[in-house]
């Protein structure tokens, strides 16, 4: 069987991988049936030589390849050749191209896949305004229900990152057990730092100079209206709060200490806010209030226009 699994969503992804890893069989032996491959370093032979082997004491294998379509891009001989082996893949062979980008029904390799009878599943990332469906799924699976406002509050606050919202889910259904729905007081207390989650997004993916991320969370900003001033404003305010709880931390006081200080119900809030803080050095916060002051001080002695500005900054915020 061909599998092409293709999208964004790498948490939904992830599980089908499992679930494809878990189909091979007797799990003492299903290791000695799978292979995984860098798709960008392996040629269609080094592909062939794995999906081309007869299983061991298993009724199948299972060959699953990553990146390898983009790896190929415009390659068109390469795209072509590989196209002519998918016909002659043995029966006995579930081989499986993993893509982080999504992939277009055009491609050659998508079309040659339906034509086969694949599976071409897209993991697209899910839009704010259908997390609540998931969420109830989410939570029905891990044994517990949820309040359509618990659940659109925790989508509202965490957002779109499924992984984060699972393991929240799978607190919230430990916390209430089999004995009543989750409710929104039980995300208020055991979620309390999602309140500031979401605008912490911004500067968690300048922590880690993910480009990307934070381009994604500037325009999702924008989408929402924000103007580019407000942005600003709020990455600063996410900084100056980073600069103060690192402080506190590196004075010697603990999580439970750090939430006491800023009122907050416990220290979760606090654990989740060093966390944050650990993707920078001091120095490094510093330099970004420096940048984020150039920036200000551009824009009000009309020296560069506000959107140019913010896109400027975000790419000396994360550059390497």
């Amino acid at each position: 069987m061909l599998y092409i699994l293709h999208g964004p969503d790498d948490f939904s992804r992830a599980e089908k991988i499992a679930e494809l890893k878990a189909s091979v069989g007797d799990p003492s032996i299903a290791e000695l049936n799978i292979t995984v491959l860098d798709g960008q370093g392996v040629t269609l032979n080094d592909i062939r030589h794995d999906a081309d082997a007869m299983p061991f004491l298993a009724a199948k294998r299972l060959v699953i390849v990553s990146g390898h379509l983009e790896f190929l891009g415009e390659n068109k001989d390469a795209v072509q050749a590989l196209v002519g082996y998918l016909g002659k893949m043995p029966t006995t062979t579930d081989l499986v191209f993993v893509e982080n980008e999504t992939m277009s029904k055009r491609h050659p390799v998508v079309k040659a896949a339906a034509a086969l009878g694949a599976e071409v599943i897209h993991f697209g990332e899910l839009d704010r305004r259908n997390l609540q469906p998931w969420i109830v799924k989410r939570a029905g699976a891990r044994g517990a229900a949820i309040e359509p406002r618990a659940a659109e509050m925790l989508g509202r606050l965490v957002g779109p990152d499924l992984r984060v919202l699972d393991n929240e889910l799978e607190k919230l259904a430990l916390y209430v057990g089999d004995q009543r729905p989750i409710t929104t007081a039980d995300v208020e207390l055991l979620v309390p730092y999602t309140e500031e989650a979401e605008q912490f997004g911004m500067s968690n993916a300048i922590g880690r100079r993910d480009a990307r991320r934070a381009y994604d969370q500037m325009r999702k900003a924008l989408d929402e209206g924000r103007h580019p001033m407000a942005i600003m404003g709020g990455i600063a305010s996410q900084i100056r709060a980073l600069i103060e709880v690192k402080d506190m931390a590196e004075r010697g006081m603990s999580a439970r200490e750090i939430a006491n200080a800023k009122g907050w119900k416990s220290d979760y809030a606090a654990k989740m806010r060093l966390q944050e803080a650990g993707n920078f050095s001091m120095e490094r916060l510093e330099q970004i209030m420096e940048m984020l002051l150039e920036a200000d001080l551009a824009i009000k002695t009309g020296r560069i226009e506000q959107s140019l500005a913010l896109d400027t900054l975000i790419a000396r915020l994360c550059s390497r």
